[in-house]
């Protein structure tokens, strides 16, 4: 039987044939990519936020001036207020399981550290001021390690391959700038916070997580220092006692940057 189709017109029929079984000429669909895992996700309360860092962006007092802003980071889900129970319950859930690195501000709320602040620089001889950092030293900070493992475990069970890293927050007050009848309250505030630090790197270092510590990079910036990278009290204002733009900038960024890879 004769051919009667000349041979480079099979073999070109065959060529089209194999291109396009790869995708390689016009009409060929290629395989949908898979969407890329986010980088780095962002957890925790109103310094993970950025308050008092800029103009808010949401009900959250996020700002622009957040250090995960300024890192970078593919979502911020911190809120101002948030505490160990809402990161669980309403961040933790969101997180997306192919993410790499997650960073969590979380624990000042959980041990009251508000109510110590506004009740001992208002009236730091009053019962209330030593009530309240009676109740966050010794009735509160001791339930933290097991609120921060719980935290661990709601993360990592979205994103098991996450890279956690926790960090601590700075001291409010320069003591030596401040007026004398303010000193020794100022230092009690510092040495609470100082445990709260602790509390959280001990946690986390134990519980597979990192930490950062921003204790020595805010050093000279406080409250009574001569340019404080922390917002002084204001009625009504949720900046109050807060990190400004500078603090998030210069103080938060530098000690986060090197655990975002």
């Amino acid at each position: 039987m004769i051919d009667s189709q000349p041979r480079s017109s099979r073999v070109i029929r065959m060529l089209l044939a194999v291109l396009a079984a790869l995708g390689l000429v016009a009409g060929a669909t290629l395989p949908a990519q898979a969407a890329t895992p986010p980088s780095y996700l962002a957890l925790g309360d109103s310094i993970a936020a950025g308050t008092g860092g800029g103009t808010y962006l949401n009900d959250c007092l996020q700002t622009p001036g957040s250090y995960p802003a300024l890192l970078g980071a593919d979502a911020n889900l911190a809120c101002y207020g948030a505490t160990t129970a809402d990161v669980i319950s309403r961040q933790a859930p969101l997180v997306p399981a192919g993410v790499r690195n997650v960073t969590i501000t979380v624990g000042a709320n959980d041990v009251g550290d508000a109510p110590v602040v506004f009740a001992c620089t208002s009236d730091p001889a009053s019962a209330s001021c030593s009530d309240a950092l009676h109740t966050a030293v010794f009735v509160l900070l001791p339930q933290l390690p097991a609120k921060l493992r719980a935290t661990i475990a709601a993360v990592r069970a979205k994103a098991p391959s996450a890279h956690i890293t926790f960090t601590g927050y700075p001291l409010l007050f320069t003591v030596s700038g401040l007026p004398p009848a303010l000193q020794p309250v100022a230092a009690q505030i510092n040495g609470a916070t100082a445990l709260l630090n602790s509390t959280i790197a001990v946690t986390a270092l134990t519980s597979g997580a990192s930490y950062t510590d921003v204790t020595l990079a805010f050093l000279g910036h406080g409250l009574g220092s001569p340019s404080p990278w922390i917002h002084g009290f204001t009625p009504n204002d949720p900046a109050s006692f807060h990190p400004t733009a500078a603090g998030y900038a210069l103080g938060y960024v530098p000690a986060v940057r090197p655990f975002v890879r």
